[in-house]
């Protein structure tokens, strides 16, 4: 019995120190670059009793994955599909263990990179559908914010902020709607600046019919965005399908009584006007918003464009001319080339002010269609 009771005691102190010895294996073979039997070892420590509240341990298994998520052999990286989550995961362990502070400063420098590397793959995730697995890197990424003890995940603009956001534009492209709105009321909530969120709102709340809803996010928006060109579109949008032009109208004529000297508002009343086309009016309003703000781009394109419109509608009626009509074709032709030419002068200015290559190819059409072809090289 006592040789019996030896011999066991025996195996067990060696299993004990074969365990011990799983963390120094680590170490050794993350050293010679043997990453699958530095995996396996990291592995079989973590589980164990003796070593998985260790902080060396898991600091040393969250180098291993972070070199298996890093690595450029392919080998390598398919020792495991989410060697990213688990080496930030293992460096978060190590810093809820480490309650001596002896491995902060060495983590510090591995685990930034290793948090920037799970948020882009969350991104690829959420770009290739795979929604579930993007969910749990962001859940991780949240657990890992009380540790960003030198701000570089802040620096890298992992926040909490914006791991709302970015949960908020992977339950719209899940088409989540629950979740969308429930995400993106939160982020309302907490001012976040980004317009999609209530152009995003206003177009679901449309889909459910629920117009009330949809102009709730438009004055919600407009708060934070008041010269936001798709938010000021839709809310024209959903008055002028009501027939409200007149309510559209009379709210401008009281804000522009209170500012008569804000740019912002004769361009919006002169786009009302524009989809109503009442193009004289529209006219008049977006050059009073250039006279009060020359180099104001959204009423430089939009005057821009509405020349532009109105040189095609006479150029079309040119091309529908009976070949005998001579006399008109030429009068068309004229009008046309008429609004041609006051089309180019704001958009040339628009694109001055906010290069855009839709705005570029317009250019080049029309100088082309103008027949100043040193004017349309400008815009190849």
């Amino acid at each position: 019995m006592r040789v019996l009771l030896s011999s066991l005691l025996t195996v067990s102190v060696m299993a004990v120190s074969a365990q011990s010895n799983q963390l120094q294996n680590t170490i050794n073979y993350l050293k010679t670059k043997e990453y699958d039997k530095a995996k396996a070892a990291a592995d079989a420590a973590a589980v164990h009793e003796k070593t998985s509240t260790s902080a060396k341990l898991w600091m040393y298994r969250g180098m291993v994955y972070q070199e298996i998520h890093g690595s450029k052999d392919v080998n390598v990286t398919k020792l495991d599909a989410d060697a990213i989550e688990k080496a930030v995961e293992s460096y978060i362990t190590c810093y809820k263990f480490d309650k001596d502070v002896v491995y902060k400063e060495t983590v510090i420098k591995n685990f930034p990179n290793a948090c920037a590397d799970l948020n882009n793959k969350a991104l690829y995730l959420i770009e290739n559908k795979e929604f579930d697995k993007a969910a749990k890197a962001y859940d991780i990424l949240e657990s890992a914010l009380p540790f960003d003890y030198d701000q570089a995940m802040k620096r890298n603009n992992i926040t909490k902020e914006k791991l709302m956001f970015n949960r908020y534009r992977m339950y719209v492209k899940s088409g989540n709607k629950e979740k969308t709105f429930e995400s993106a009321n939160k982020l309302i909530d907490i001012k976040y600046k980004d317009p999609s969120i209530y152009t995003d709102m206003i177009k679901l709340s449309l889909q459910d019919k629920d117009t009330v809803k949809a102009l709730s996010y438009v004055e919600k928006g407009k708060i934070l965005f008041e010269d936001n060109l798709d938010l000021i579109n839709q809310e024209i949008n959903i008055y002028l399908a009501q027939k409200k032009i007149d309510v559209l109208k009379d709210k401008l004529a009281k804000a522009i009584d209170l500012a008569p000297d804000n740019e912002v508002l004769h361009t919006i009343l002169a786009t009302i006007y524009q989809k109503n086309n009442e193009l004289d009016k529209a006219e008049a309003s977006y050059l009073k918003s250039l006279e009060l703000k020359p180099d104001y781009e959204i009423a430089n394109y939009n005057l821009g464009v509405m020349y532009f419109n109105a040189g095609n509608a006479w150029n079309e009626k040119l091309n529908n001319l009976p070949p005998k009509e001579t006399a008109k074709a030429k009068e068309y032709e004229t009008k046309a080339n008429e609004q041609f030419k006051k089309a180019v002068i704001y958009l040339e200015k628009s694109y001055e002010l906010s290069p855009d290559k839709n705005t570029k190819k317009q250019l080049r059409q029309l100088f082309l269609r103008l027949g100043e072809t040193e004017k349309a090289d400008k815009y190849k």
